[in-house]
């Protein structure tokens, strides 16, 4: 039987971050890293929502956001906590601000924002410079970085941009769409299944697999998994004790 918890799930999955982020700025890291145990909560079942309200979103090439300081700190300071958490038009934004170390000086305090949905994979993470302009912008699913990241300078304009697909032979759009005709799961509702892409242990590119959790709605006892090789589609499948089929 497949036993399956999702702090040790995100745990995993930013070790895998932080192996893919060598090259991308070190604030994006904690960004991701500052949600990441805030993430480990259960949630009760709900009906299903529509495929609209998946965040899939394609960055603009100039991103005006930025960050109400003040309402931040006055929200944070009423609640005594840390965090603020809020939801605006259907998604819920959690903000939060750190520094690299406890001793930086406040030009180097920086801001996050976290934009989701229940039950859905999509993130939006941006960072935020102790001024309030935007700095970062990166989707992931759930923890893992996807499609492409940005970085700005304080005038607002792109001086950074990383593509996390280009080394990939699949998306998760392409492992959501060929599941969906195989198996008729959809890796979009996190209440089916629980997806990663597994690339930090093996340097040979035909060694990335999409490891998918199944999730029975009615007895968790037949929750199994699922292993589809990025290069050639092959599916596995795991059930009772790992016995492969």
């Amino acid at each position: 039987m497949l036993k399956y918890n999702k702090c040790i799930f995100f745990l995993i999955t930013f070790e895998s971050i932080k192996y893919n982020m060598k090259t991308i700025a070190p604030f994006i890291s904690l960004i991701i890293y500052s949600f990441l145990l805030s993430s480990c909560i259960a949630k009760p079942a709900e009906k299903p929502e529509s495929k609209n309200t998946i965040i899939a979103e394609k960055k603009p090439a100039l991103d005006s956001s930025r960050f109400d300081i003040k309402r931040f700190e006055e929200k944070k300071d009423k609640y005594g906590s840390p965090n603020y958490e809020f939801v605006e038009n259907g998604r819920n934004i959690r903000q939060l601000s750190d520094k690299p170390e406890r001793d930086s000086p406040d030009s180097l305090k920086y801001y996050a924002e976290e934009i989701s949905k229940k039950w859905n994979p999509f993130v939006i993470r941006k960072g935020y410079n102790f001024k309030g302009q935007l700095i970062a912008w990166l989707q992931t699913f759930r923890l893992e970085p996807i499609n492409k990241s940005y970085e700005y300078d304080e005038s607002g304009k792109i001086i950074k941009i990383t593509n996390y697909e280009e080394k990939f032979k699949h998306s998760f759009a392409d492992i959501r769409e060929f599941l969906l005709k195989a198996k008729g799961i959809d890796i979009y509702d996190t209440r089916q299944a629980i997806a990663r892409r597994v690339n930090h242990r093996y340097e040979d590119p035909t060694q990335v697999y999409y490891d998918i959790y199944v999730l029975d709605k009615k007895d968790e006892k037949n929750d199994y998994r699922i292993v589809i090789f990025d290069d050639t589609l092959q599916i596995t499948e795991y059930r009772n004790e790992n016995k492969s089929k």
